[in-house]
C-alpha cells in the first residue's frame, strides 16, 4: 500500500520567495495608519536622542522614512 503525501506541507524556501516577491506574506493587509499620537511619540523619542536604527526596527519603518 502506498502512503499519501502531505499536500499541505510547503517548503520554507517557497514561502520566503513568496514573501520577498510581494513584500510581505499578506501584502497590503499589514498596512497600518499612523495616528497623530503614534507619530508624536516616535518624534519625541528621536528628539530625546534614542538611536534611529532602534526606533526604526521597533516601529517597523525604514530609517529614511523616519529621517524625513
Amino acid at each position: 500500500m502506498l502512503k499519501k503525501a502531505n499536500t499541505n506541507a510547503v517548503a520554507p524556501e517557497a514561502l520566503e520567495g513568496a514573501r520577498s516577491a510581494t513584500g510581505s506574506a499578506s501584502g497590503a493587509a499589514e498596512f497600518k495608519r499612523w495616528s497623530t499620537g503614534r507619530k508624536r511619540s516616535v518624534v519625541l523619542r528621536l528628539l530625546r536622542g534614542e538611536p534611529v536604527d532602534a526606533v526604526s526596527r521597533e516601529v517597523g519603518v525604514t530609517i529614511a522614512e523616519l529621517e524625513q
